[in-house]
C-alpha cells in the first residue's frame, strides 16, 4: 500500500461545483485560484446566489440539463472555432475532398496550437506559476509533487521523467485526433458519408444532437475505459477471457504510471488506448450531421480530461473521483453524471475531511502493480 495525502475541502455546493466534477475547467476555476492565492480561503460568491436553497428535485434539473453543458463551454468554443477556420472561413473544406499536404498540415497545426495552449496554459497555471507555490498548494490531492521533488517546476521536462513522458504521449493523442479530423472532413468533402452545412435547416435535431453529445461522451467513456481494467483479475489472460487484463497490461497500464496525475496525464495514453479513445466521434458515420455532430466531441474528448486529472481540489478541477481511481486501480471508472459506478458498486467517495485539515488515507495504489506488469512486458 502507498501512504496518500488527501486534502479535499467541504463544497458548499452549486452548479460550478458540479461542473468540476465532469473533468473540465472553466474561466470560473481561473477566478477561483486567483482569488485564493490573494485572498487566502474565502470563497468567491457563487455562481447562482440562490442555488443552494433551491429544492433538490430543482437542482438535479438544472445540473443534467443545463449545468452539464455550461461546464463544457470552453471544449465547445474550440471546436466552434474550429469549424469557423476550416469550413467558413477559408476554402479548407472544399480541399479536402482530395488528399493535399497543405490542407492537412493546416489542421494538424490548429490541433497542436489548442494542444500546447490549452494545457500549457494549466499546467503553468496549477504548477508552474505563482499561485502553484501559493495558498493553492494546500487544495492538492497528494501533497507529493509528481515532477520535481524540490525546486520549481518546469513546463515541459522533469527530473522525474513524469512530464515529457506525459507531453509526449498527449501529443501522440491529439496527432491521432487530428487524424480523425482530416478523415472525417476528407469523407465529407468528397461526398462518401452524408452531411448537412447548414446547422440551422433542421434546428431541433441539430440542437438535440450537440446536447446528447455530452451524454454520450461519458457512456462511451465508462465502457472505454471498463473494458480495458481487468474483468475479473489482473493476473489473468486471454486463456481465461480477459480481454481486459490483456489490455491493461500492455495498453492502459501506460496511463497508469500517473498515478499522482497533473494536467497534463489525462491524455497520456498508448496509441491503441487513444484509438479507442477517440471513436466517440464516430456517430456522424451512421447519423448524417452538421460537423459540428464531430467537432464538438473530438475537442470535448481533447480538452476534458485536463481538469480532471490535475490533482486540485476546488478551485481546481476538483477530479477527486478520478484521482482516486488513479491512486486506487478498481474504482470510479467513469464520471458522476452518468454513474455507472454507483450501478455496478464500484463507486467510491474520498473521504470528507474539514476544510485545512488533511488526513493519511492509506490505498491500494495502482502503480506498484503498474510497475511489475511492465517490467514482465519487457
Amino acid at each position: 500500500s502507498r501512504q496518500c495525502v488527501v486534502v479535499r475541502e467541504r463544497s458548499e455546493g452549486g452548479p460550478l461545483h458540479h461542473h468540476h466534477r465532469i473533468m473540465t475547467f472553466s474561466y470560473h476555476n481561473v477566478r477561483a485560484v486567483r482569488h485564493l492565492h490573494k485572498t487566502g480561503d474565502v470563497p468567491l460568491p457563487p455562481f447562482l446566489p440562490n442555488y443552494a436553497s433551491w429544492p433538490g428535485w430543482l437542482q438535479v434539473t438544472y445540473n443534467y440539463l443545463i449545468g452539464c453543458h455550461i461546464g463544457h463551454l470552453l471544449d465547445f468554443s474550440v471546436a466552434l472555432l474550429c469549424y469557423y477556420i476550416f469550413f467558413v472561413w477559408t476554402n479548407t473544406f472544399e480541399q479536402a475532398s482530395t488528399w493535399q499536404l497543405g490542407w492537412v498540415s493546416r489542421v494538424v497545426a490548429f490541433n497542436l496550437v489548442c494542444e500546447f495552449t490549452i494545457y500549457g496554459f494549466w499546467h503553468w497555471f496549477m504548477y508552474a506559476s505563482e499561485y502553484a507555490r501559493g495558498n493553492l498548494k494546500s487544495k492538492k490531492f497528494n501533497k507529493n509533487n509528481q515532477y520535481e521533488e524540490n525546486g520549481p517546476v518546469g513546463m515541459f521536462s522533469s527530473t522525474s521523467g513524469h512530464l515529457q513522458r506525459e507531453v509526449f504521449l498527449t501529443t501522440l493523442g491529439w496527432l491521432q485526433s487530428s487524424a480523425y479530423q482530416c478523415v472525417m472532413m476528407w469523407l465529407w468533402a468528397s461526398g462518401r458519408v452524408p452531411f448537412y452545412a447548414d446547422f440551422w435547416s433542421t434546428p431541433s435535431k441539430s440542437i438535440a444532437l450537440l446536447m446528447f453529445v455530452t451524454y454520450f461522451r461519458e457512456f462511451h467513456f465508462y465502457w472505454c475505459h471498463r473494458m480495458m481494467h481487468p474483468w475479473w483479475n489482473r493476473k489473468n489472460g486471454l486463456a481465461q477471457g480477459d480481454i481486459g487484463a490483456v489490455l491493461y497490461r500492455y495498453v492502459h497500464s501506460w496511463h497508469h504510471k500517473s498515478y499522482n496525475p497533473g494536467p497534463w496525464s489525462g491524455l497520456a495514453m498508448h496509441p491503441v488506448e487513444h484509438f479507442l479513445y477517440y471513436t466517440c466521434t464516430l456517430l456522424p458515420l451512421i447519423i448524417p450531421s452538421h460537423p459540428m455532430h464531430f467537432l464538438y466531441p473530438k475537442f470535448h474528448a481533447d480538452i476534458a480530461p485536463i481538469g480532471g486529472h490535475d490533482g486540485y481540489g476546488e478551485p481546481g478541477g476538483n477530479g477527486d473521483f478520478h484521482w482516486l481511481h488513479h491512486a486506487k486501480f478498481e474504482c470510479n471508472y467513469g464520471v458522476p453524471l452518468i454513474n455507472f459506478d454507483r450501478l455496478f458498486g464500484t463507486w467510491q467517495d474520498c473521504p470528507p475531511i474539514a476544510k485545512q485539515t488533511t488526513t493519511t488515507a492509506t490505498t491500494t495504489a495502482a502503480i506498484p502493480a503498474t510497475k511489475t506488469e511492465h517490467k514482465k512486458k519487457k
